[in-house]
Parts: structure tokens; C-alpha cells; sequence
């Protein structure tokens, strides 16, 4: 028998549940994160059954994991905040309250509504992913400089990173419990040309809230506050390659003032799927 304990699920967390079946997403993942936000185990099932769609069962085709290239951290003020569980550091005064003023400008001149990774049809999100974004290119020089300094900061390529995106978060707004690293199923869809799997996050706050929009990652029992300047980085991946789910993470709610934030991700190499062949003896993997 499912258990009682904890909170029911919310209509908020109802339309989480069913767009993210909807999308493919493993469901033991789904409770997961469910369960980590204190939903009991009853009310879990119970929208999982009212979503009236089927549970995704499919095993994608593994992939043949390229070597993920390592940093070489050059931010002799960091703080490892991780553990044993997650490679993650926070860096006061990472930029100037110049920098981040006219980095923050840029992002306030060309948001849009924020989306999610798979959004069935490309809609935007309206309860999952509340903010606004914005890509920043490189040829703007703030973002060139930008860009230079975080990678100089890692120790890793710029060509390994995506282009740098800002979000706005206004009273109210959040980013729910998710976490970087793309699923085996999004994988394919979400390469980059040579680039695949993402590797490390690179967050910054470029404004001080007047009160909330922490970054909280349960698994690990801790919150970042935003703060001016600050920085937060980790490895979304475990040392095997694979996701470290202990990454999930989530944008409280801003409940005064606003936040704005930039986001880098560097990725790796992109994979090989894995083939296989019928032989007389059974099935044989080969690369």
C-alpha cells in the first residue's frame, strides 16, 4: 500500500506530473522529485493514474559515452559547498556591480517567456518554468568578455559551452525541482552539433532580490542566496558520465523585488550510439 505520509499533490504539481509523462520523462524519476518535495506516496500514484496517459516504459539505445573534459578551476576564492554527493562551489564577487548592470541590461531588453526542455508542441510552460529569458550572443563585447571570463575561470574551451542565457524572475516566479544534464531520451534531440552531454553550470546573480529566489538543491540540503556578484557552478555528472541526480536543484519563489541571473552550460563531446548485431551464439555489442 502506497503511504499516507506527507502532503497531498497540488494542482500545481498535478499539471508538473502529467506534462512530464507526456514528455517521456522516466517515471521513477518523476516520484523522485515528487517525494523529495514532501508529496505523499498515495497522492504521487494517484495523479499518475488521473494523468490517463501511459507510463513511459521504453529502454532507450545506450550511447557510447565520450570523455568528459575536465577543468581546471582558477577561482582561488571558491567555497565547495557539495559534499560527497556533488561537485559544487560558490564564488563571491565573481563580476562587478558594472558588469553585472550592464550585463543585466542586455537581458532586460529582449526576454521572452521562459521554456522547458521538451514542452509537448513547443508551448511555453505556465506553472513549471514561470520566468523570462534570453539567449546572449558573443558578438555584443559585455558578452564576449563575459563568456572569456567564465571560461578562463573553469579551465575548459569556450567552444564546449552553449551561448549564455539570462533569466528574470519577477515577484512569485520559479524554476521547479529539475536538473541539467539531458535524459537519455532528450540526449539526440538536444546535441549541439559535435557537443552532447552537458557537463558543468555556471550560474551568476547579477542583482541583489529584495527577499527570496534562493537555489535550493535538496538532495543535498541546501540553499544559495542570491547575492550581487555571486557565483554557483557544478558538475551536473557523476564520475561514470551519467547524471548525478543529487544536482536537482530549484529557483524559490522571489517575493520581493526581482532576480536576474545568467546560466552557462559546457557540454562534452557528443556520444556514439551503440549498435548490435545478431550472431549465431546471441546478441553482440559492438561500437
Amino acid at each position: 500500500m502506497a503511504s499516507t505520509i506527507g502532503k497531498p499533490l497540488d494542482a500545481a504539481w498535478t499539471h508538473w506530473l502529467h506534462l512530464n509523462i507526456q514528455r517521456g520523462c522516466a517515471i521513477d524519476e518523476l516520484r523522485g522529485i515528487l517525494r523529495s518535495n514532501g508529496f505523499s506516496d498515495a497522492s504521487i500514484e494517484a495523479g499518475i493514474a488521473a494523468s490517463g496517459l501511459s507510463v513511459p516504459g521504453h529502454v532507450p539505445m545506450p550511447t557510447v559515452l565520450a570523455e568528459a573534459p575536465q577543468p581546471k578551476l582558477q577561482l582561488p576564492n571558491a567555497v565547495a559547498r557539495g559534499g560527497d554527493k556533488a561537485e559544487l562551489y560558490t564564488v563571491d564577487d565573481f563580476l562587478s556591480r558594472e558588469e553585472c548592470d550592464e550585463i543585466v541590461a542586455l537581458i532586460l531588453a529582449q526576454l521572452r517567456p521562459s521554456t522547458i526542455s521538451t514542452p509537448p508542441g513547443g508551448e511555453y510552460d505556465t506553472g513549471f518554468r514561470t520566468s523570462r529569458t534570453c539567449d546572449l550572443s558573443d558578438t555584443i563585447p559585455a558578452v564576449a568578455r563575459l563568456d572569456t571570463k567564465i571560461a578562463d575561470a573553469m579551465g575548459l574551451a569556450r567552444t564546449m559551452a552553449e551561448p549564455t542565457q539570462g533569466q528574470h524572475y519577477e515577484i512569485g516566479q520559479v524554476f521547479k525541482t529539475h536538473t541539467d544534464f539531458f535524459k537519455p531520451y532528450e540526449l539526440e534531440k538536444y546535441t549541439m552539433g559535435e557537443l552532447g552531454q552537458r557537463t558543468w553550470t555556471f550560474m551568476i546573480y547579477l542583482n541583489d532580490p529584495e527577499a527570496g529566489g534562493e537555489t535550493e538543491f535538496p538532495d543535498l540540503g541546501m540553499k544559495v542566496s542570491p547575492k550581487l556578484g555571486r557565483a554557483v557552478l557544478w558538475n551536473n555528472l557523476q564520475a561514470s558520465g551519467q547524471g548525478n541526480d543529487a544536482t536537482r536543484h530549484q529557483s524559490l519563489p522571489v517575493t520581493a523585488g526581482t532576480k536576474t541571473i545568467i546560466t552557462k552550460w559546457f557540454r562534452m563531446p557528443r556520444g556514439k550510439a551503440a549498435t548490435f548485431k545478431s550472431g549465431r551464439v546471441g546478441w553482440q555489442q559492438t561500437y
